[in-house]
């Protein structure tokens, strides 16, 4: 049998060390190594950037505040109309938006748009709209105890009492867009979105290069198998053509003899073995040359039916339950070489199946193609040799090379198909040949 134990080595040849190529899982990781140093910078760079378009904003309300001190320090009274609209003017490239003077909460002067008309006093409002307000009292005698309303967070305002100099108790209020700090929040946005975007693409050509190492290994496992291959088929054609002629005339002679010493009780079963291990012999060189013919098919229209009721037949009815196209079809097969590969497939089915329980083969359409299920009831495939056991001169039986799963490989691959094998749940192998529609 050809599974079922450990696979074991017939022939000396190890094929040499296989040369693999990095890992294809080697690019994921470098990939994720830049994906998280660029993530990384992007949300630093974020998060200082928002840090510091808050002290941009503090330090505009400040600015606000002292050029509003400075620009209305002269009077007692309600700044004009035209002071105001001049101040607003002086200062809109800074980002002011809006000026307003309050007295006990109520507007008395303002210029521009802006909605800190709704000011109380000992309140400001929280900010909407991304404008940053600044309140305090216009004139002070002493230094200037400002308040700064910057992103909502309401300031300790001294609502007071008039002051010591006699001034009316004005305020001023401005409203004014944090441009700087903007223009920071946009760009570290805009950073963060082309880390992401470059994060994609890394992953992007990460997936592609390992894909690309992948079809390269397997495009080196095959070369190298290749390579063994006509290795071995060049050695198996050259020991099978010198064994042929020798074992003809072995099996030959030794059948004359078993016939003439038929009733010699001693003789007799000597003589038998001698034709029996000839046979085997015959056989190997047979499957030897199997092995190494010529890829060339002479594919005609065959009904499947047909190919696998030929194959149970030489397997042995007893022992094999066949399930067949429910109609007829024709396929583009060489019936005499896709019968040698399912009776091989079956005959091992038999050999690993016990006593009393019957191989099970399917033949079945799956799309476009068709499709041989063949099932034993053994000890299944050892973990990792599902590819393994269709490797030439790999076997655990004792007795036999390890070729018939190798030619069935070969030719289904030169239908242009593909074979695999699997242990299944319920105990023993699946083997399955697949055949695709002829130009499909």
């Amino acid at each position: 049998m050809e599974w079922g134990e450990t696979p074991r080595r017939v022939s000396a040849m190890s094929g040499g060390a296989r040369w693999r190529p990095l890992g294809p899982w080697m690019p994921w990781v470098a990939a994720a190594l830049m994906c998280a140093v660029l993530l990384a910078a992007a949300f630093i760079i974020r998060r200082s950037a928002l840090e510091s378009s808050t002290l941009v904003v503090r330090g505009m309300s400040t600015v606000m505040m002292n050029a509003g001190l400075e620009a209305f320090r002269e009077g007692t009274g309600v700044p004009s109309q035209q002071q105001l609209d001049a101040f607003l003017e002086a200062h809109r490239e800074g980002g002011l938006r809006y000026v307003a003077i309050f007295e006990d909460g109520r507007v008395m002067a303002s210029a521009g748009v802006g909605s800190v008309g709704e000011y109380q006093e000992g309140l400001v409002m929280r900010i909407e709209g991304g404008r940053g307000r600044v309140i305090h009292r216009l004139r002070k005698p002493k230094p200037v105890e400002a308040v700064a309303a910057v992103n909502g967070t309401p300031p300790a305002v001294d609502a007071g009492a008039a002051p010591a100099d006699g001034r009316r108790n004005l305020r001023i209020g401005y409203e004014f867009e944090p441009v700087t700090a903007s223009e920071l929040k946009e760009r570290s946005q805009g950073m963060l979105v082309v880390a992401v975007v470059s994060c994609v693409g890394i992953l992007a050509l990460a997936f592609a290069f390992s894909r690309s190492l992948a079809q390269r290994e397997a495009l080196a496992l095959e070369l190298e198998r290749g390579r063994r291959l006509a290795a071995l088929g060049t050695m198996s054609a050259v020991l099978a053509h010198e064994l042929r002629n020798p074992l003809a005339s072995l099996k030959g002679h030794s059948q004359l003899l078993a016939e003439r010493v038929e009733g010699d009780e001693v003789l007799r079963p000597k003589a038998d073995r001698i034709v029996n291990e000839a046979v085997r012999l015959e056989q190997l060189t047979n499957d030897l040359l199997a092995f190494v013919r010529s890829g060339e098919l002479r594919r005609t229209g065959t009904d499947p039916n047909e190919v696998l009721r030929a194959a149970v037949e030489a397997t042995g009815e007893a022992r094999v339950e066949a399930h067949y196209l429910p109609g007829r079809e024709r396929w583009e097969l060489d019936a005499g070489r896709f019968q040698q590969a399912l009776e091989n497939v079956l005959r091992n089915a038999v050999q690993v199946s016990p006593e009393g329980r019957r191989v099970e083969v399917d033949a079945v359409r799956e799309g476009s193609s068709l499709v041989f299920i063949v099932k034993d009831h053994g000890p299944g495939i050892p973990r990792g040799d599902e590819e393994r056991i269709f490797e030439p001169f790999v076997t655990g039986r004792l007795r036999g090379v390890g070729l018939g799963l190798a030619i069935t490989r070969r030719i289904v691959e030169l239908h242009g198909g593909s074979i695999s094998a699997r242990t299944r749940a319920e105990g023993g192998a699946e083997f399955r040949l697949i055949v695709p529609a002829r130009g499909g």
